[in-house]
């Protein structure tokens, strides 16, 4: 089979936003054109699938730790510059870790962006993968954008009419120099992509996206929104309608072949090992200090009942001592697939949001009693039927912040609280919109155009 490769050239290397590339068939060494290089429709299904392989490189856990280091979750980094200058919140646009991280969404965006262009090229021999490409296209494109908005944009809900600068969501493969759109635009543009997934995708479609994604994806746009009642609706079509189970035995999702409850994820095997970042930076199980570890705050809240089975997840080193810190156990493991999106997530939006609708209370408490019995090994932490609104809110919000240790959700889950609901959230003793709570963007992005991030301002 032949293998497609992209090489980037160095105005690609030097921004994301001047998107140009050519491709190099892997035969023999020889390199041919573009136009030579797709020309059947096995050509763009590997050119798609391209799109996931960087996807991976994406979800390995980079993203998630940028997200995790303005939370409150962390303890300030062990050995790594780049990442300190993200725990304080005094990123420089010269942070090659930042720059490398926010180039990675944008080079699958480019990929399905290209293939996008081309359908109407390709000689399909089954017309409907013509439709359900570009829908996979658009998933990989909606995605992307989403977790550049939340880390390099402040919260949807930051301005009135959420007119604040977002990203550039990137729908050609033209390199004009474009100022950033603004947050609502963003929003507005992912959710269009996703509702065009969501009618395209198929149900089953292996490790690739599916109209669940779509849907499970959606509900965490609009959760992120504030619209509590299409984040309960897509959350529960895919809870009972999808081909997916809570796993009522096992807290862990982070295993080698995808867990029961991966709606979304990217594949690591033994001989490829993707969540390299995740395993490389948390892991806990050495002799050596971990890079990152949770905070003292983190520990004495969750790590302290010994009843709770996710107390699990802290390990103490060098205790008593000046140097003693709380190492994270999630990520003890030579490799595993991530979970990108998934059941836990979804079970915790839905009760929040029957919370704050004030309907399907029942459903709301069952969500949470699935996720404490699992915890608790049965029923003692339940909460008690008839519990009201704002009782599911809290039990909700509190199980999310351990739930979701270590996969960047803490700190969107704060700016949304602080955007939408209005409530004075600080994070480690700074307020939720202070400029250093969004990620700075890499000096080459900077035109006449494109404004980059003021730098720091917390303290």
């Amino acid at each position: 089979m032949k293998k497609i490769k992209f090489l980037l050239i160095p105005a690609l290397l030097l921004s994301a936003m001047a998107c140009q590339d050519y491709l190099e068939l892997e035969q023999t060494g020889d390199t041919i054109s573009e136009e030579n290089a797709l020309q059947t429709q096995q050509d763009y299904e590997e050119l798609l699938w391209s799109c996931y392989d960087v996807i991976a490189n994406t979800y390995d856990g980079r993203m998630q730790i940028l997200f995790d280091l303005l939370s409150d979750d962390l303890a300030a980094p062990n050995s790594n510059a780049d990442y300190t200058e993200v725990y304080n919140r005094n990123m420089l646009f010269f942070n090659s870790t930042l720059g490398g991280v926010y180039g990675q969404p944008y080079f699958a965006i480019f990929r399905a962006n290209s293939l996008i262009e081309a359908l109407d090229n390709i000689p399909f021999t089954d017309p409907a993968r013509k439709v359900s490409m570009e829908a996979e296209a658009k998933f990989i494109r909606a995605l992307g954008h989403f977790d550049l908005v939340r880390g390099w944009g402040q919260p949807y809900g930051f301005t009135s009419n959420n007119s604040h600068p977002g990203i550039i969501y990137k729908t050609s493969t033209a390199t004009d120099i474009l100022a950033r759109n603004t947050v609502g635009d963003v929003y507005d543009l992912v959710i269009s992509d996703l509702e065009f997934a969501e009618v395209n995708l198929p149900s089953a479609n292996g490790d690739a996206a599916t109209l669940w994604a779509a849907k499970a994806l959606l509900a965490k746009v609009y959760f992120q929104k504030g619209d509590y009642a299409l984040a309960a609706q897509y959350a529960s079509d895919v809870i009972d309608n999808g081909p997916y189970s809570f796993d009522l035995n096992s807290l862990d999702r982070f295993t080698a072949m995808p867990s029961t409850e991966a709606i979304f994820y990217t594949l690591s095997i033994d001989l490829d090992r993707r969540s390299g970042p995740f395993t490389g930076n948390y892991r806990s199980d050495g002799t050596s200090v971990p890079t990152l570890r949770a905070s003292t705050s983190m520990y004495q809240t969750y790590g302290t009942d010994t009843t709770d089975l996710r107390s699990n997840w802290f390990i103490v080193k060098d205790a008593g001592q000046p140097n003693e810190y709380f190492g994270i156990s999630k990520f003890n493991k030579d490799y595993f697939s991530v979970p990108v999106l998934h059941i836990t997530d979804l079970k915790l939006m839905r009760a929040e949001a029957f919370g704050e609708l004030g309907t399907n209370l029942s459903v709301a408490i069952q969500d949470i009693n699935d996720i404490r019995e699992r915890a608790y090994s049965g029923s003692s932490m339940n909460l008690p039927s008839g519990s009201s609104g704002a009782e599911i809110i809290d039990a909700a919000r509190w199980e999310r912040r351990i739930e979701m240790l270590g996969e960047g959700d803490r700190v969107q889950q704060l700016k949304r609280l602080g955007a939408v609901e209005n409530l004075p959230i600080t994070i480690r003793s700074a307020p939720w919109d202070c400029p250093g709570m969004i990620l700075q963007f890499p000096v080459t992005e900077r035109t006449d155009a494109f404004v980059l991030n003021q730098t720091g301002g917390c303290n």
